[in-house]
């Protein structure tokens, strides 16, 4: 063992070899961290934006849904308001338009049955 350590020792070319081995192999796992790293960053801000995008989506159609049952509530305070939950968002605008046109409940009731969605 003595003499293949000497034998290295005394070769340059061989300890040329290692060396760069040793630099390439160091190379390749930086530029692997890298690529993961940048690809971690990438997962992540592309799933902020979505997550943005559906919580705005979300908020939307809540506040519409709120508003058209505060405006329901006002207009008809006897009428029953379950059936104004989980509809599309074109739903509720169509109701906030019938609303303001002051329509009958017949008609509201006919565009909360539809599916819109």
């Amino acid at each position: 063992m003595e003499k293949k350590a000497d034998d290295f020792n005394e070769d340059m070319i061989l300890q040329d070899m290692a060396f760069n081995r040793d630099l390439n192999k160091r190379a390749r796992q930086a530029r692997m961290k890298r690529e993961r790293d940048e690809g971690k960053e990438e997962g992540l801000q592309e799933g902020l934006a979505e997550g943005k995008k559906l919580g705005l989506t979300e908020g939307t159609k809540f506040g519409k849904r709120d508003f058209v049952l505060k405006l329901f509530t006002k207009t008809y305070p006897q009428a029953e308001t379950g059936f104004l939950e989980n509809l599309s968002v074109e739903q509720y605008e169509k109701i906030f338009d019938l609303l303001i046109e002051k329509a009958s409940l017949e008609k509201i009731y006919q565009i909360a049955k539809k599916k819109i969605r």
